[in-house]
């Protein structure tokens, strides 16, 4: 049963377009176009979905993948707000599908082409890649089945790539000690600041880029910093400052004795940059900056000091990122409560927090451990038989 056909329906018609079977079912399923107030215009109507570029005989779309993936990418950044580094993934993923796929019309997609495609784009990129690819195909699928461009979505029924899931490494404190010391040694007050505060408080680096002088309040009882931007760079383009993506994203995180007294030798280090340059100092308003004023260049930080300490001190390769989930590991070890973790952390979710952020460690096991052999030692009550 395949095609389209007019029906009665009320006192207009309506076109009728068999949509297959439901491959949970095996149901027929079937798509309806209503309100025409007679026959002449049902058929008309059912003449341009025949002929169209955009629909076909069975009521789908016949627009090439090619076509239609940059012009959604473009159309939902615009209703969702898309920042530049989403457009530009996208963008890369588009230009994935499109180089293995991109001829084929939406209607013709099946889960075994697009499953052969991700295989494709799993050997030239990673697993990883292909599995963000798939993850923007669905989502641009499920689009075109929302307006009518497809009967159903084909990545419903696609296995995705399966990527391994990165374990972050986590320093002893041991090695976090050796590690800030030699940034206080090595590097300029501000960016051992930042390392400070990163590991105290277990903000992102585009956070830390993105804090200001009045964002820091170390007067009072109870020394905290506002988390209200963060630092975005561009390829080509000058560093952005945004708002945080989420509510929870904007947050005040309190300090300890450590980050105050690192962040107290930053503000008079920048004091003395100042007035040493005059005009020469181009102060961007940032608290952890250049010797020159200027904002610091993630890049550059991770390059040029973080790494190159890491091989120095003979220390495991960490990613800055990694810092983050050090902290929220220590923290919940030490017992901080789930709520006030995922505060620190800006998360809404305080089980995403542990799911993601909290990794056991060889204290924490050493710990279990020790748990464990007290149970065993425990001595047992043995009941006596009158």
């Amino acid at each position: 049963m395949t095609g389209t056909w007019i029906r009665r329906r009320g006192s207009g018609f309506a076109v009728i377009a068999y949509a297959g079977r439901d491959p949970a079912s095996g149901k027929r399923r079937y798509k309806w176009w209503s309100g025409f107030a007679t026959r002449r215009e049902a058929e008309q109507f059912r003449a341009t979905l025949a002929h169209s570029p955009i629909h076909g005989a069975g009521g789908v779309s016949r627009a090439r993948l090619r076509d239609y993936l940059p012009a959604w990418a473009e159309t939902r950044a615009g209703l969702r707000g898309w920042r530049d580094k989403t457009r530009e993934t996208t963008a890369l993923m588009i230009a994935h599908l499109t180089r293995e796929i991109g001829h084929m019309p939406l209607s013709r997609l099946s889960p075994a082409a697009i499953e052969a495609a991700l295989l494709r784009i799993a050997a030239r990129t990673s697993p990883a890649t292909a599995r963000r690819a798939a993850e923007t195909l669905s989502t641009a699928m499920a689009d075109a089945q929302r307006l009518g461009l497809i009967l159903r979505n084909p990545c419903e029924q696609a296995a995705f790539p399966r990527a391994e899931e990165r374990e972050p490494v986590l320093l002893s404190s041991e090695q976090v000690a050796r590690y800030l010391e030699d940034a206080r040694q090595t590097a300029t007050p501000a960016v051992y600041a930042l390392w400070v505060v990163m590991i105290a408080c277990g903000l992102r680096l585009g956070e830390l880029l993105g804090l200001r002088e009045e964002d820091v309040s170390l007067d009072g009882p109870l020394p905290t910093l506002a988390v209200t931007r963060q630092l975005q760079t561009r390829p080509g383009g000058a560093p952005l400052l945004a708002p945080p993506k989420t509510r929870r994203g904007r947050r005040a995180v309190a300090l300890p004795e450590t980050a105050v007294d690192a962040i107290r030798a930053c503000l008079r280090w920048r004091k003395e940059q100042r007035l040493r340059l005059g005009p020469r100092f181009q102060d961007s308003g940032l608290l952890f900056c250049t010797p020159t004023g200027r904002a610091l260049n993630p890049s550059n930080l991770r390059n040029r000091d973080h790494y190159p300490r890491l091989a120095r001190l003979g220390l495991p390769r960490v990613r800055p990122h990694d810092l983050r989930h050090l902290h929220a590991t220590a923290l919940a070890e030490a017992g901080v409560d789930p709520a006030t973790l995922a505060a620190r952390l800006g998360h809404a979710d305080a089980a995403f927090t542990y799911r993601r952020y909290v990794h056991p460690s060889p204290q924490a096991q050493a710990k279990a451990a020790g748990i464990a052999e007290a149970l065993l030692l425990k001595p047992r009550r043995v009941r006596r038989r009158p």
